[in-house]
């Protein structure tokens, strides 16, 4: 029995003693970024030995997710283990490597020792610079007094021009150090290593092929959006901001950009039943219902059926068009859309955005003007586009420029249920709008146990332009969340009322240097032992 457990542990012995370690460095060649995370496809070139083989792959990101690593290569390779490693034992396995770190250390010792003569002539300096040495104030004979400053003249100069040409040696062999530490970083980088645990039927010459995902990249969406008055399409600049910070370069890559997001979960949700509660109120109404509704309905969207603005009408006859952007490649497929990128790309591990150009459309577009004062007192230009899924947006800023001025920043946020798309081009300061509720004496009164409140608000809207403004102007009334509460609305002002949210909409046309006033009055009556606050 003894001499069995002897047997078995000199042939362990000997199969590790066996295993050949093979040192590689991965090459990237292509990057599909998501917005969370990235899909690194790699190439190395290996020539692997008959048996068993420990095949080290330097070059590769620090947070390799082990699950999603794939790989591909010559046949009669085995793969029996991948495990991602930090950069610890890159010196012994590769040579390269190795030979570069031994330049590094004597190009660090050489630059020590110029340090140290450095610091020794700096020393000597100081020390021929005391004072003391011509005398310290005392008497000293004339003779020795003009030996001493020649000899600190001549020393003086010697000691200066040594610490300066010092200087000028330190600063090359600087250069030096980092030039080796950067070849250095092209064979390990900052992130980690794969350790592959194979077995070879048969000598292995050839390229090995695999990728895996990182979660140390992301990209974001931004935009220019450009257009040269009312009356042209709009110019939708469509980009990218790519970060990544995986220890490892992306040089000269093809870079994919895909608007899915594999970290998100897959798994469909289940509903569990919903119970309800009886919760009692505080003392006190407060009317809330319409302010919460607002940030829902207050879209800008048309009430009922109108007929189409001047300017509407002339950009509805112009088709969507893809300026020539031949770099990108825009595919679609069931879940999300990917831009394959023809033109490589350089994207350093450095966590900094790098800006990439996708695509360039002129889109039809339907410009007016939107105001709600109650909230903002400046009108709003609006670009109005239908059929927006062919572009493929995602959520992203967008820089605003209009009749070639820059005039600020929005946002685009096309995850909506509508089939029409309004985006912000900014303000137009050339429009005067004030709001202003109108009090008189009858504005409050008080019946028996009820007290009736009275709201007047009137609406001035002046064009100081020198064309024709046609604006869509919005404001509301209150919608009673407890039946103790009564709202009417006694005058709309000719505005298109929609009951259900209290939001009131005016079409307007406004000539140049023509001012426009509106008047809505809504009545609200309550108990009057209780306090009714209006958003």
């Amino acid at each position: 029995m003894k001499y069995i457990c002897f047997l078995m542990l000199s042939m362990m012995v000997w199969s590790v003693r066996a295993q050949t370690i093979v040192s590689t460095t991965a090459e990237v060649k292509e990057v599909t970024v998501f917005a969370s995370g990235a899909e690194v496809s790699n190439t190395t070139k290996v020539n692997l030995p008959k048996g068993s083989v420990k095949l080290v792959i330097q070059n590769v990101a620090s947070d390799v997710d082990v699950k999603s690593v794939q790989l591909a290569g010559p046949d009669g390779l085995t793969v029996l283990s991948i495990t991602p490693e930090k950069n610890a034992d890159v010196e012994i396995t590769n040579p390269a490597h190795r030979r570069l770190k031994d330049s590094l250390d004597v190009a660090q010792a050489r630059r020590e020792l110029l340090a140290n003569r450095q610091t020794a002539a700096q020393g000597a300096l100081k020390i021929l610079n005391n004072d003391q040495l011509l005398g310290g104030g005392g008497k000293v004979d004339l003779g020795d007094l003009s030996k001493l400053v020649d000899y600190y003249q001549s020393k003086a100069v010697e000691l200066h021009g040594s610490i300066a040409k010092l200087s000028k040696d330190i600063a090359a062999e600087d250069k030096v150090i980092a030039r080796l530490r950067e070849q250095m970083r092209a064979y390990a980088g900052d992130g980690g290593q794969l350790t592959v645990q194979l077995v070879s039927s048969k000598p292995v010459q050839g390229e090995l092929a695999f990728s895996y995902m990182t979660y140390s990249a992301h990209w974001q969406a931004y935009y220019d959006l450009r257009a040269k008055s009312i009356l042209s399409p709009l110019q939708i600049l469509y980009k990218a901001r790519v970060t990544q910070n995986s220890g490892v370069d992306w040089k000269n890559v093809k870079l994919v950009l895909s608007t899915g997001n594999p970290s998100q979960s897959g798994t469909a949700p289940v509903l569990s039943p919903s119970y309800a509660t009886v919760v009692y109120p505080q003392s006190g109404i407060m009317i809330r219902g319409a302010a919460q509704q607002n940030v829902l309905q207050n879209r800008v969207q048309s009430i009922g059926t109108r007929a189409p603005m001047q300017e509407e009408v002339a950009a509805a006859d112009v088709a969507t068009k893809a300026l020539e952007t031949p770099q990108t490649t825009v595919n679609e497929n069931q879940l999300s859309a990917t831009f394959d990128i023809e033109v490589p790309y350089d994207i350093v591990s450095n966590g900094q955005p790098h800006s990439v150009t996708l695509k360039e459309y002129d889109h039809p577009a339907l410009f007016k003007y939107y105001a709600v004062p109650k909230l903002d007192k400046d009108a709003f230009l609006l670009a109005e586009i239908k059929d927006f899924e062919k572009l493929n947006l995602v959520p992203g800023e967008a820089n605003i420029i209009f009749e070639n001025m820059f005039v600020g920043q929005s946002y685009i946020n096309p995850v909506i249920t509508m089939d029409t798309l309004n985006l912000s081009m900014g303000r137009d300061k050339a429009i005067s709008i004030k709001r202003e509720r109108i009090l008189d004496a009858k504005s409050t009164q008080v019946s028996g146990s009820s007290k009736r409140q009275t709201y007047t608000y009137e609406i001035r809207v002046r064009n100081n332009k020198s064309s024709t403004v046609n604006m869509l102007l919005k404001d509301q009334y209150p919608i009673a969340t407890d039946k103790s509460i009564e709202i009417e609305l006694t005058n709309d002002g000719g505005a298109a009322v929609n009951k259900e949210t209290g939001i009131l909409t005016w079409t307007l046309s406004i000539k140049p240097g023509e001012t426009q006033t509106y008047r809505f009055t809504f009545n609200v009556k309550h108990p009057k032992d209780r306090n009714v606050v209006i958003n």
